[in-house]
């Protein structure tokens, strides 16, 4: 790999935010691709909002909407922001030469697009991915082990409540399609009942108290059914930065890029009993 590696992360939710601002502290040249509006609610927990407002700044880093292309080669070149590209998949995997690609975005149900062979170094983050055939390294997300790579294979898709780090959460959902007006602020402790917006004149209530980890942004356009806000329950819950969990994956990927740097090869705990 090139000295100054670049580094192409998919994704804007709590996960992506954390990987591409660790890799982008770490001193590598970071984007992010966003092809589609976010619809993170938990928005004091990522970048979403750059991709609206043209910039926001999340735990010290911030991160600009990159639409000209010279905008997107100062912030990698600087070093001061972390742009943020738009374009479609291929328009952006085949016009840069990326050495690492991240893909870092949730799980869907659809297939993931194969990366392997785009980028000197490909990273699957969670399920869906497979080790040196579809990517080159599966980084797990999981409870039981956050941060594992595998090198060959792929992780289970979660199946534990555990697995989930934000399990204590209620989500809202909007009971009607419609412009939301927004009358709380996330971190707020609220009570059952206490209104946290509206969609036209239908107030949208609190089922259970909490403090408010999840808000969808003011003026969002939500369809029936689609998460307006969303309650922790725990007191100790956390609902501004990194949560525990995505930090200690963030430095899994960014020692997984560092070693491949330094041309670290893993060592096969059978070749150590293998006789010659």
């Amino acid at each position: 790999m090139a000295e100054e590696t670049s580094v192409l992360v998919f994704g804007m939710d709590e996960l992506a935010s954390a990987i591409a601002r660790k890799l982008h502290l770490d001193g590598h040249a970071v984007a992010m691709h966003q092809p589609s509006p976010p619809t993170v609610i938990r928005r004091r927990m990522a970048f979403a909002d750059a991709w609206y407002e043209g910039s926001a700044t999340f735990e010290g880093v911030e991160a600009r909407r990159s639409d000209k292309a010279k905008d997107f080669l100062a912030g990698l070149r600087s070093g001061q922001f972390i742009p943020i590209l738009w374009h479609n998949f291929d328009e952006v995997t085949e016009r840069w030469p990326w050495d690492v690609l991240v893909d870092a975005l949730p799980p869907n149900g659809r297939a993931r697009p194969p990366l392997r062979n785009l980028a000197d170094l490909t990273i699957g983050v969670g399920p869906g991915f497979v080790a040196s055939e579809t990517c080159d390294i599966v980084v797990d997300t999981r409870a039981g082990d956050p941060g594992a790579v595998l090198r060959a294979g792929s992780i289970g898709e979660p199946q534990m409540p555990h697995d989930d780090p934000f399990a204590d959460g209620t989500l809202v959902p909007t009971p009607e399609g419609g412009l939301f007006q927004v009358s709380r602020f996330i971190g707020e402790r609220v009570e059952p009942g206490d209104v946290l917006g509206y969609v036209g004149s239908t107030a949208i209530t609190a089922p259970t108290g909490g403090r408010l980890r999840g808000l969808a942004r003011d003026g969002a356009s939500l369809g029936k059914g689609a998460p307006a806000a969303e309650i922790a329950s725990s007191p100790s819950a956390e609902v501004v930065g990194i949560c525990k969990r995505d930090r200690l994956i963030a430095r899994s990927v960014a020692f997984v890029i560092e070693m491949e740097r330094s041309g670290w090869a893993p060592i096969s705990l059978e070749s150590l009993f293998l006789k010659p």
